[in-house]
């Protein structure tokens, strides 16, 4: 039988069978089939299995797949949600966020103000390292579980449940992540608008690193195409036409004239 090492604390890597020197070596399991993970997902998952072994990690991700998880909500500083288990009750599990400031938050603010198309990229979820260390955690050992099931694990198989049906929601809808923080993201676009006007002057001083090369640019539009005239009312095509046009025959040659020309252009 092999010794503990000096710390007393034996690692062990059960997928692999083997033992590992450094708690960072466990094994965290591959990503639900067919999930797209963000960065933000990602850390709420191994949040969770990060702090517990394979056979919890397991029994959690089946309780997940098999509709355990009945109630989950993203409330300011915390993800609650109730799993049901072997008791007539369910589980309910905490998963709590580090405390953040106002000042703290305001930086996300200064940062999505300074980030060209900032808004719309968090609302697909394109946020920086820095903005998901305010919004989450700077690592995912800074994200704390708690259950009232018997298990005493730091991350037992009803808080890994509710760390994946949490990170699948929020890898569908990131914004859920300023939700967590007691932010909304349409008031955070007003107060964006107020703050770019203070960083454009800040990057037009003289002095300024941004005072010659300038920032990114915004993404040029996207406008929607459609076809013009199946979305118009021919109606008024022919009321128009019918101005200058002396018959009726003339009136449905020009707007037979218009039409043959909108698909010689378009073709």
């Amino acid at each position: 039988m092999a010794r503990p090492r000096e710390d007393n604390v034996i690692y062990a890597n059960f997928g692999a069978k083997k033992r590992v020197t450094d708690a960072s070596e466990v094994h965290v399991p591959p990503r639900p089939t067919g999930m797209s993970w963000s960065p933000a997902a990602t850390r709420v998952f191994n949040a969770a299995v990060q702090k517990t072994d394979q056979g919890r990690v397991k029994r959690g991700r089946q309780y997940a797949a098999n509709g355990h998880v009945i109630d989950l909500q993203f409330r300011p500083g915390a993800i609650v949600g109730q799993v049901v288990g072997s008791q007539n009750e369910p589980f309910v599990v905490t998963m709590r966020l580090p405390y953040r400031s106002d000042e703290d938050l305001g930086g996300v603010i200064r940062i999505l103000s300074e980030t060209p198309n900032g808004i719309t990229r968090a609302r697909k979820g394109e946020m920086s390292e820095e903005i998901l260390g305010i919004l989450l955690a700077e690592r995912s050992d800074d994200i704390w579980f708690s259950c009232d099931c018997p298990d005493n694990s730091p991350a037992c198989k009803h808080a890994v449940a509710v760390a994946e049906k949490a990170a699948v929601k929020i890898d569908s809808d990131p914004t859920l992540l300023f939700q967590l923080r007691g932010l909304s993201l349409t008031s955070i676009e007003r107060r964006v608008r107020a703050t770019a006007a203070s960083v454009a002057k800040e990057n037009a001083e003289e002095g300024s690193e941004y005072f010659w090369s300038g920032r990114g640019l915004p993404d040029l539009p996207q406008p929607k195409v459609a076809p013009m005239l199946d979305d118009s009312d021919m109606d008024l095509l022919h009321k128009a036409m019918q101005t200058i046009s002396f018959t009726n025959i003339d009136q449905l040659r020009a707007v037979a004239d218009i039409e043959d020309m909108y698909d010689e252009l378009t073709r």
